[in-house]
């Protein structure tokens, strides 16, 4: 996968403008709060559906957390644009679910964010900022985010 992007890259030079060179889904990372693989899918040029899976070994409650994100993302093609650069923001609506060592937490989340995709090469960066709103077993407010890479397939 990163040779073909490798290969790609050194055939033409990243362009800026026109229309994204990818396919309607992506997979890659998350690095952020929580940190883990992330997976998309277009439903349409505006409307998507975001997943993310997280871990965390070390400092979960009990020992280790696993995190799993689900949105529902409607977007906001070519709204933002920097020069020839054409950004997507996109809002959502989506669940929580986090698994640790003795129990497990449930919520719901309101993320938002941008995104650019590159035009002749099939990737995807994006930035994401979220506002978590755990409900069982107990109600918490929490807030998760970071930036994001995905190979668009």
């Amino acid at each position: 996968m990163l040779s073909s992007l490798s290969v790609a890259a050194m055939a033409e030079p990243i362009q800026l403008a026109g229309q994204p060179a990818d396919g309607p889904m992506g997979i890659g990372i998350f690095l952020g709060q929580p940190t883990g693989v992330t997976f998309e899918m277009d439903l349409s040029k505006a409307t998507w559906l975001d997943f993310k899976a997280a871990w965390d070994l070390a400092a979960g409650q009990g020992g280790y957390s696993i995190m799993l994100q689900g949105n529902y993302e409607i977007a906001f093609p070519g709204m933002i644009a920097i020069e020839t650069a054409l950004f997507t923001p996109f809002v959502g609506a989506g669940a929580l679910v986090q698994l640790y060592d003795g129990g497990a937490n449930f919520g719901v989340r309101v993320p938002g964010g941008v995104s650019y995709r590159f035009t002749n090469v099939p990737l995807e960066l994006f930035l994401e900022a979220g506002l978590d709103i755990y409900l069982l077993p107990g109600f918490t407010l929490d807030m998760s985010g970071g930036l994001g890479a995905r190979y668009r397939f």
